[in-house]
């Protein structure tokens, strides 16, 4: 009986700590050219006729896995994401903080920090993700729906080149 317990506990904490460092990967790389990331982005957003979606942030970041839990739990909204944009995680942190790409964007106060890009370069908005939050406990559904709505139904020709 106790060797039975003993391979439960052993059972149990190697699957803890494989889905602890499955989690702490959030697809930021560190090591990844920004500029490389962005112009396949881009070429991938004009052939599927979608926007750029430049998320900026690191494992490092606690929202940032907020955000990546809000997202693995509501596929629906993942989803509706996916029809919109093309997403671009790009790493921002002591390991690297990609100051050529990112100084050509507006500076952002925190990650995660999105910048929504059309297919033809311009960029049409800067924002925090702090207005999909509700009372700074998670990601609101509805918020973020709504904001993904609402770049899906987006205005032609708007925006500053990048």
């Amino acid at each position: 009986m106790l060797k039975r317990l003993m391979w439960a506990v052993l059972i149990a904490t190697t699957i803890g700590s494989t889905q602890g460092v499955a989690a702490a990967k959030l697809g930021y790389d560190p090591q990844a050219d920004p500029f490389e990331q962005y112009h396949d982005a881009i070429a991938l957003a004009e052939a599927q006729d979608k926007l750029v979606l430049i998320v900026a942030g690191g494992d490092w970041c606690s929202w940032c896995h907020v955000l990546n839990r809000f997202l693995a739990r509501n596929a629906d909204v993942q989803q509706r994401l996916d029809q919109a944009f093309v997403v671009v995680k790009v790493y921002v942190g002591d390991e690297n903080y990609n100051d050529a790409f990112f100084s050509q964007l507006p500076a952002a106060r925190g990650a995660p920090h999105f910048w929504i890009v059309a297919p033809d370069r311009h960029l049409l908005a800067s924002q925090s993700t702090a207005g999909l939050e509700r009372g700074g406990g998670g990601y609101d559904k509805r918020e973020f729906l709504d904001f993904i709505e609402h770049w899906r139904m987006r205005p032609a020709g708007a925006g500053t080149p990048l």
